[in-house]
């Protein structure tokens, strides 16, 4: 493939002058406006919330159902089934990140943890990566949950999973992009 109009944007940015001005730092993510300068002087900013990434997980039980979560998202305003997704803590590895998280969310620890490769969540104006993981061979194990989480757990099959995204019920990029991953990998043998 030749090089298009996206390569020559990238080059541009990657060498451009820049200045960079934090405007907010939270608890899990900040906001930072990049002021870039183009070779003929001309300036443009971007707004970016850098994100250090997080792990959505497919939890799969012994009889083959999906965990989800149905939890309150106050960004939302609504209560979202999900898949269990969380944030990495830095330096932590996205593998041990969703063996906790399954263990806070769901309450298991997953026997055999298959990495599924991953997606950005919003690469418009977010730096967050999400790091995709199978889990089966569910074992009981519970650790302490997110102090301001209160989470139900629903188990489905890949069918009716489908089915909530196509009503609408799923309506999460993570779960969604998650699940229709699951689904591939599962039909395309």
């Amino acid at each position: 493939m030749s090089a298009g109009r996206a390569e020559e944007m990238e080059a541009l940015e990657k060498n451009a002058p820049l200045e960079s001005e934090l405007v907010f730092k939270g608890r899990k993510f900040s906001v930072r406006v990049d002021r870039l300068t183009k070779p003929d002087g001309r300036r443009y900013s971007r707004e970016v919330v850098a994100h250090d990434g997080a792990v959505v997980i497919i939890p799969v039980d012994a009889d083959g159902k999906i965990i989800l979560v149905r939890q309150w998202r106050r960004p939302a305003d609504k209560i979202l089934t999900e898949l269990p997704a969380g944030t990495l803590e830095p330096p932590e590895d996205p593998a041990y990140c969703a063996d906790r998280e399954l263990q806070e969310e769901i309450g298991y620890k997953a026997g055999k943890l298959t990495e599924m490769g991953g997606f950005y969540s919003a690469p418009g104006f977010c730096s967050e990566y999400l790091w995709l993981f199978l889990a089966e061979e569910l074992v009981e194990s519970q650790l302490e949950p997110d102090e301001n989480e209160a989470i139900d757990i629903v188990r489905v099959t890949l069918d009716d999973a489908l089915q909530m995204i196509e009503d609408g019920v799923i309506c999460d990029a993570k779960s969604v992009a998650g699940l229709l991953r699951y689904y591939y990998r599962l039909n395309k043998k």
